[in-house]
């Protein structure tokens, strides 16, 4: 068969999904200032998929920093990788506020999260290794495993009585080889929510040997009294080996980071090949991030404000009877029992009728016959903001249980 052949023959559920929907349920276009107010398909939507928690991307104060920064430093230096040209003094720094921040050793910035954690993985294990992970990681990290040429077990999210059955096997496979096991979680589990077992992980580490990798993109610089991550708010942030954060989420910015033990970061700056094979962070991304911390050493009730508007949303949502599944973070997830046909007559109901705007998941991402909205609360999110989206979300449940999304075709109408 060509290599192509099977693509195009294709029938699996988002092959078959993309070529119906692409542009209004996959790739639409928010259009316009980053902001709780964009444009999609040309009509103001109240727009609840925002990666920026603490509107520091949409901080009138922060746009013009980045704006000088960009004025003065351009977009391209540094122009090499940072083991050969692209290492600056900045960079350094921001190296050592990190660490500072995390109660680490050691940091290293990333040029890109995705990549880089991908390639920490296949740094830190060798076939004699084992990696153990929990269900729900992200992709990158399942990649990371992917490069990795020993064995791999998943266990079951968040369920530690997995966990161990895991480490007994792991530990098994390790006293043959030679080699050690690493665990893989999150902090912060973007699609349900819910925050990792840290603590109770890091509990099974009095029977099992092991290290513990946390990726936490989306609890660094919110979770926590200082903003350190989900270690910091569960009160075993010192008792992470690794941990893994990104600028994407709480800044509003580009870039990542991995922090831990000294000897272990020298030895990722000079074996993490997607650091060393390609260009640095540009320095007006390191310089940013500098800013954003400072500032929000300055401004530390935006995390407080942040956490009241998470609860307010969450709180309405369970009062009015809807499923928030587990979730305890900044991420809050609605789950909707409803087949296919339905969700999408929901979701083009939300946004012509109603014109609010949040991400979407169905099946294969969850079970069959769910619909998953979620919500990414900002600061700059408003009261009135949380109120008209609850009633929004009681009136298009009431549609759903009447049936009014069982025929027709809204899509054609939106269209």
């Amino acid at each position: 068969m060509d290599l192509f052949e099977h693509i195009r023959a294709s029938e699996e559920p988002v092959a078959k999904l993309a070529r119906q929907l692409h542009g209004y349920f996959t790739y639409p276009k928010l259009e316009g200032p980053l902001g709780t107010r964009m444009k999609f398909r040309g009509r103001e939507v109240l727009n609840w998929n925002i990666s920026d928690h603490l509107g520091l991307g949409m901080n009138p104060d922060i746009k013009a920093i980045d704006v000088a920064n960009t004025d003065k430093w351009g977009l391209s230096y540094p122009v090499g990788n940072r083991v050969m040209s692209g290492q600056t003094s900045l960079h350094e720094k921001l190296e050592s506020e990190l660490a500072e921040l995390t109660n680490k050793e050691d940091a290293v910035v990333l040029n890109y999260g995705y990549q880089s954690f991908m390639s920490i993985i296949d740094a830190l294990c060798g076939r004699n290794d084992v990696i153990i992970y929990d269900a729900l990681i992200h992709a990158c990290l399942l990649d990371g495993i992917r490069l990795h040429m020993g064995r791999h077990y998943v266990y079951q999210h968040n369920n530690l009585e997995s966990l161990e059955k895991q480490l007994v096997k792991a530990t098994s496979v390790v006293s043959e080889t030679g080699g050690g096991i690493l665990v893989l979680t999150h902090g912060v589990f973007a699609p349900t929510g819910e925050y990792g077992k840290l603590k109770e992980i890091l509990a099974l580490k009095a029977s099992y040997e092991f290290r513990l990798l946390v990726n936490d993109a989306d609890g660094f610089g919110v979770e926590g009294k200082t903003g350190a991550g989900t270690g910091e708010q569960l009160g075993v942030n010192d008792a992470i080996d690794i941990y893994l954060g990104s600028f994407s989420k709480a800044y509003g910015c580009i870039g990542a980071f991995v922090a831990g033990p000294e000897y272990i970061m020298n030895y990722l700056r000079y074996h993490t090949r997607s650091q060393i094979h390609s260009k640095a962070l540009p320095i007006v991304y390191v310089v940013s991030v500098l800013e954003r911390i400072e500032y929000l050493k300055q401004h530390t009730k935006l995390r407080q404000e942040l956490k009241k508007k998470v609860r307010y949303l969450r709180n309405e949502l369970i009062k009015h009877d809807f499923d928030t599944g587990n979730s305890e973070a900044t991420v809050i997830p609605v789950y909707l029992p409803c087949s296919l046909y339905q969700a999408l007559n929901l979701i083009i109901d939300l946004r012509e009728n109603y014109n609010i705007f949040c991400p979407i998941l169905v099946y294969p991402f969850v079970q069959k016959d769910v619909l998953q909205l979620r919500f990414l609360p900002t600061v700059a999110h408003t009261k009135e903001d949380i109120d008209y989206t609850v009633k929004a979300l009681i009136n298009v449940r009431t549609n759903l249980n009447e049936g009014r999304y069982n025929a027709g075709d809204m899509f054609s109408e939106a269209e």
